[in-house]
């Protein structure tokens, strides 16, 4: 279990190295400033522009509530009036206070701390109107009853959101806005997602249960719900998404939300989704239902089914975005992902084997015989769906391998193979430590027994599993490593641009056992040598030092630089 640490850990690191980047970015855009009083400057302006719209939207709110008393709840409406007259003010004079210091300083405008604003406002202001929406369909419907609240804060922060979203769209620099069309792509996928998944589930509970109902005039039926997350979180990902995002440069951010609420989230999601309707078709057959009727079980499978089928979609809507099959790194990073995750669905099966196993040589009052065999039905069924997919991918990648000795030195194979065996470290050295816990309690409680064992079945998987799935990737690594150490070396082929030497060139090719070219460059006082022509000794120690086989050597004035290049 502690295999899947891997994908969060990956992805983690990814996520700093995002930030970090993004930073550095804006920093050497047109003139990106930061100081501490842009942070608190924006930092107050978002906070009284919260309180406003709370203060508002109550006031509006009791206006709205034909049914409520306006006086009554007196705390409430304190509150709303010292928000609103307080943070109403404060809101006016930070705000203009801002856009003269946009006027007196274009740089403010690219500051880090109006972006973070802009993004932190519009990401809140956001939530606000979808769960407000999502009330209002809720009452229209007849699911909730009316609340005047629910209008009111759709008015307020509907405004607040809409202006933000101008003034976003009306930023020079595009790096502004991309985070906050990112997080609200993401927003309006889970929603779509989750109203989808649950619409589908539903009506197969419905067609499986002859009790329910299919048709939407009943307000308690759980399909309404899914309709109104389908209905809310539609439009948003269209916005975000479609419209605006998709059409995005593909920078780290775009990349970002394609690898993990695009295909990881998605595969992970059909992963677990199918094993829970496979698991729950063999307990059927072969396990213990608990006594429950054919049409009470597969209730169960009805939503699991639902998640499986727009999981799948999600992920495979979000692959083709990739573009083509050409062999680049975020290929890789694809492969990489669903292979990794495919082989943590094959370790838990794995797993569970194990623990199966152990508890059915130890037997206990507490877990019953059939509690074991459903164990290792969800073993079986964690390997039946993960080890075809894990051996589908991986098999690709390790094809790749035998064609082309460049995706050995892959960056995503390497973290990849080296966050596993780090991962596996860590989880080998908490199950020991697990496992040894239980013997020495047990000993020294002078209990010591089958269920010492048994309650270390766990920590006993994990390190078993652990060991087999490190000890493979173990053999590859070292296999690989001999393959890098034992490939021949590529022909060296330098250009020196200088004075001309055909002595040094000739010599230079005999040293390097490669080919040599003279660029002469008369008359240019950028390549003038005050006497110094060719250090043989230090072209030599440049081409040996530096990990291209095509190099430049340009005589600069008193030193010799190499260029990287690449013959076409």
């Amino acid at each position: 279990m502690v295999v899947g640490w891997l994908i969060p850990l990956l992805f983690l690191g990814l996520i700093v190295f995002g930030i970090r980047k993004l930073s550095a970015v804006s920093r050497r855009g047109t003139g990106a400033s930061f100081s501490i009083r842009q942070v608190f400057q924006y930092l107050i302006l978002f906070g009284v522009m919260i309180i406003s719209g709370v203060g508002v939207s109550g006031l509006l709110g009791r206006v709205l509530d034909f049914n409520r008393v306006i006086a009554e709840n007196r705390t409430d409406l304190a509150r709303n009036l010292t928000f609103t007259i307080v943070g109403l003010p404060l809101t006016y004079v930070l705000t203009r206070w801002t856009r003269g210091n946009f006027a007196s300083d274009p740089r403010e405008r690219n500051s880090l701390a109006w972006f973070g604003y802009l993004t932190i406002s519009l990401i809140t202001t956001l939530s606000l109107v979808i769960n407000s929406f999502h009330d209002i369909l809720s009452w229209a419907i007849g699911n909730d009853p009316y609340s005047g609240n629910a209008l009111s804060s759709s008015i307020v922060w509907g405004f607040v959101w809409g202006l933000h979203w101008q003034i976003s769209r009306r930023e020079e620099n595009a790096a502004a806005g991309r985070p906050q069309l990112i997080a609200g792509s993401a927003i309006g996928l889970g929603m779509l997602a989750v109203g989808i998944g649950g619409l589908i589930g539903n009506v197969i509970e419905a067609l499986i249960n002859s009790k329910s109902d299919l048709s939407f005039v009943e307000s308690t039926n759980p399909m309404v719900n899914s309709a109104i997350n389908i209905v809310v979180g539609a439009p948003v990902w269209y916005l975000y998404w479609i419209r605006h995002a998709q059409k995005q440069s593909r920078e780290l951010l775009w990349y970002l939300y394609v690898f993990l609420a695009g295909i990881t989230a998605s595969f992970i999601t059909a992963v677990a989704a199918t094993s829970v309707a496979i698991y729950e078709v063999l307990v059927w057959f072969f396990g213990d239902v608990a006594g429950k009727s054919a049409s009470e079980h597969f209730l169960s499978v009805s939503h699991p089914i639902g998640s499986a089928l727009i999981g799948g979609a999600i992920w495979w809507y979000h692959r083709a975005l990739l573009g083509s099959k050409e062999r680049s790194e975020v290929r890789r990073i694809y492969e990489y992902i669903v292979a990794g995750v495919s082989l943590i669905a094959s370790a838990l099966g794995l797993l569970m084997i194990i623990v199966a196993v152990v508890e059915s040589v130890t037997p206990s009052e507490v877990i019953s015989t059939a509690n074991s065999s459903n164990t290792l039905l969800v073993a079986i069924t964690l390997l039946l769906v993960g080890t075809p997919l894990w051996w589908f991918f991986w098999n690709r990648i390790q094809v790749r391998t035998r064609i082309n000795n460049e995706e050995l030195t892959s960056p995503t194979r390497r973290i990849f193979i080296l966050m596993l065996f780090g991962v596996a470290g860590i989880a080998a050295v908490i199950s020991i430590v697990t496992a040894v816990f239980f013997l020495f309690d047990d000993l020294l409680n002078s209990r010591i027994a089958w269920e010492t064992l048994r309650k270390a079945r766990f920590a006993l998987g994990i390190l078993l599993t652990n060991s087999a799935i490190s000890a493979y990737h173990w053999s590859i690594y070292r296999h690989e490593r001999e393959i890098v150490v034992r490939k021949p070396k590529a022909e060296k082929f330098v250009v020196l641009v200088g004075p001309s030497d055909g002595e040094v060139a000739h010599e230079l090719q005999r040293r390097i056992g490669g080919k040599v070219q003279m660029w002469d460059t008369p008359g240019l006082e950028a390549f003038a040598t005050d006497g110094e022509v060719w250090d043989l000794e230090k072209i030599t120690e440049l081409i040996e030092s530096s990990p291209s086989d095509e190099l430049m050597i340009l005589n600069e004035k008193r030193k010799l630089r190499a260029i990287p290049i690449h013959r076409s």
